[in-house]
């Protein structure tokens, strides 16, 4: 009986860990890009891997956690910008961004050794994705972050994520950094 007792107990606490995160929440997509401003959607368009969620930084900066079948946005200032995306794996994307225009990138889950690995895919103009995002932006939830949770993690997380910011800054870690460009911007 107490051996019922304690699996249910830990099902009800795994299947409360998938139920949605505090860092997020659903919300309304923006109209448009803020004047002088860029705004860059994160989006995951499938289902695997649900339970987990994959942390997004621009530099130092916590932007969000990739959820399934969700997407976000983050909207900042023009320019370079060196977006990490945080899971058993991580990986980069260097992104030189323009004022007014939208940009994408993709996540992903793939098999890891312990947990799901993230796939990082820069929606560039001609790619698979480029006709698609909007489409997901139709089919996927909305989500923002919640401010006062996101401060806490980038607090608690920073230098891991600064470690992360040398690392991509130099060889070898420059030459495997996927590249979003002014161009690519709807």
């Amino acid at each position: 009986m107490k051996r019922n007792s304690l699996i249910l107990g830990l099902l009800f606490l795994f299947l409360m860990g998938c139920a949605g995160s505090s860092y997020m929440v659903k919300a309304t997509p923006p109209e448009a890009p803020t004047p002088g401003k860029a705004t860059v959607y994160f989006m995951r368009p499938s289902s695997m891997g649900y339970a987990v969620k994959f942390q997004i930084w621009d530099g130092t900066y916590f932007v969000g956690l990739s959820q399934a079948r969700c997407y976000f946005a983050y909207q900042c200032d023009p320019g370079k910008h060196l977006f990490l995306g945080i899971a058993e794996n991580k990986v980069a994307v260097q992104a030189d961004l323009e004022a007014g225009k939208s940009y994408y990138i993709g996540t992903g889950a793939r098999m890891g050794a312990m947990k799901a690995r993230m796939v990082f895919t820069p929606v560039t103009r001609g790619s698979e994705l480029w006709d698609k995002v909007d489409d997901y932006k139709r089919s996927l939830n909305f989500i923002a972050v919640v401010e006062e949770a996101r401060a806490k993690w980038e607090a608690s997380k920073r230098q891991e994520a600064q470690g992360l910011v040398d690392y991509y800054s130099k060889e070898p870690g420059r030459t495997q950094v996927y590249r979003l460009n002014k161009e690519d911007g709807r």
